[in-house]
């Protein structure tokens, strides 16, 4: 038997397609639905648990790309399929945009008994461009944001015994129970947990690293990968969406599995995975209800009211100060709050930005608004340290963070049960404020005068209020 590892975050009609193909009674499949995913989404997984009794659903929780949360999500999954499940031999992570390459039985074959198969390399093997993206990962105490991504807070020290420890692998691999096992009973007296969890990327490097220094104790590790992935030098661009002839080319090498899936499958390959399919999706949609129709994405009514009640709040309180609210203008949820401050004194390379994704957690930042490069260098921007980010937002991947030490709270902010929203505000025009220094005019923070405080005060919302309207007016004209 096999324990299948799903996480979903967007298509309904994906994770149908690939539940019908991967199917089989004898194996177990175990679903982790990302907390932002759309509801079409969680209903779909719960219809599947409903009608097959081998379907579990994890709680869900939110998931961000390159944070701890998804190793904590395999965690939960392997702890859960070491309880509950039958008697499975192998534990395999897949993604909605997996695809396998054969048949359910075909696959289970493939796996030999206590033999785990994980993609690994060595720190020391790498070639020195590799070196430094894995260096980079644990040069930093990043925090994780729920949903949205983690941040760094403060620079750490190189450690050169722990990064020769390192391994470096894929996050889709097979684990043997063995294995499983090992990892679940060593989680608890880890040294370098909490190492792991302040990192970026633990997926792809933690449980990687923990297996390959288990001296037998977790069975056979082989180094092999199972997954082929289309990467862009494979297929000539930055999609990473595999084409038909990658399929089969995939398969005849002995790859089991392949991602990421196009929306459309190409019509040989939906003929070869419709060949063992252990049902049509007439069948599908007989006992587990028809595919959710898509649904236009709609803007979430309390993100929005929570980001204007903030934004109407710094302007009120601001000195000249324009709040914009990314999510209106272009009609995102991902992240639910996203809000930008500028004012006449702050650089145009720079903005202060505020991000949230459970409307209960916070992040302010000051960005770098430089083009985004892949560049793992330690920069400094006007005078203070500004890594790398890695948060997968359209508006920020691969930006540079100017970090604010002088912030107890090092930019997280968490909502309090009265639904205050004074602390956030605070520290928002804190942000402002150490922005501002940026123009090399630090006098405007200096105490002011009754008299001309009362003027700056008066001046700032006629500025506001009359960007505010001419905003208004380009709408209503648009």
């Amino acid at each position: 038997m096999t324990a299948y590892f799903i996480t979903c975050h967007q298509s309904p009609a994906f994770v149908r397609d690939q539940f019908r193909f991967l199917y089989h009674r004898d194996h177990v499949y175990l679903y982790h639905v990302d907390a932002k995913a759309p509801e079409a989404l969680h209903d779909t997984v719960r219809r599947l648990a409903q009608a097959f009794p081998n379907v579990e659903v994890l709680p869900t929780r939110h998931y961000a790309w390159a944070s701890y949360s998804q190793v904590a999500t395999t965690l939960d999954a392997i702890a859960w399929a070491l309880k509950s499940a039958p008697a499975w031999s192998h534990f395999v992570a897949l993604s909605e945009q997996h695809c396998p390459l054969h048949d359910p039985i075909t696959v289970a074959a493939a796996f030999q008994p206590s033999v785990s198969y994980v993609g690994t390399t060595p720190f020391s093997a790498m070639d020195a461009g590799g070196q430094v993206d894995i260096a980079h990962r644990f040069s930093m105490d990043y925090r994780e944001l729920p949903g949205v991504g983690s941040f760094g807070i403060a620079a750490l020290a190189r450690d050169p015994d722990f990064l020769s420890r390192l391994h470096h692998g894929s996050n889709w691999y097979v684990l043997s129970r063995a294995a499983c096992a090992y990892l679940h009973d060593i989680m608890p007296g880890l040294p370098d947990m909490a190492r792991f969890r302040r990192c970026v990327h633990a997926d792809e490097d933690m449980l990687q690293t923990l297996l390959a220094h288990t001296d037998g104790r977790a069975g056979t590790i082989t180094c092999r990968e199972t997954t082929f992935v289309a990467w862009p030098h494979v297929i000539g661009n930055d999609s990473m969406i595999f084409r038909e002839g990658d399929f089969f080319a995939a398969r005849e090498e002995g790859w089991l599995f392949i991602r990421k899936r196009p929306a459309v499958l190409p019509e040989r390959v939906t003929a070869a995975l419709e060949a063992f399919a252990a049902m049509t999706e007439t069948g599908l949609t007989d006992v587990a209800g028809a595919c959710p129709e898509a649904v236009p994405t709609t803007l979430d009514a309390d993100g929005i009211a929570l980001a204007r009640r903030v934004a109407r709040a710094v302007v009120r309180r601001g000195r000249g100060v324009r709040a914009d609210l990314l999510n209106l203008r272009y009609g995102r949820r991902d992240p639910l709050v996203s809000l930008t401050f500028q004012t006449d004194r702050i650089p145009d390379d720079v903005e202060v930005r505020v991000v949230s994704q459970n409307l209960m957690d916070f992040r302010v930042l000051l960005l770098s608004m430089a083009p985004p490069a892949i560049d793992f260098s330690t920069r400094h921007l006007h005078g203070r340290l500004a890594p790398l980010l890695r948060v997968r937002s359209d508006d920020f991947f691969c930006r540079r963070e100017i970090l604010v030490p002088e912030d107890p709270a090092h930019g997280f902010w968490t909502l309090p049960s009265d639904g205050s929203i004074s602390g956030l505000v605070r520290r928002i025009e804190r942000y402002i404020a150490v922005a501002e220094t940026f123009g090399g005019r630090s006098d405007l923070l200096a105490d002011p005068g009754v008299f001309s405080m009362a003027f700056r005060e008066a001046t700032a919302r006629w500025r506001s209020a009359h960007w505010m309207l001419r905003r208004f007016l380009r709408r209503t004209t648009a």
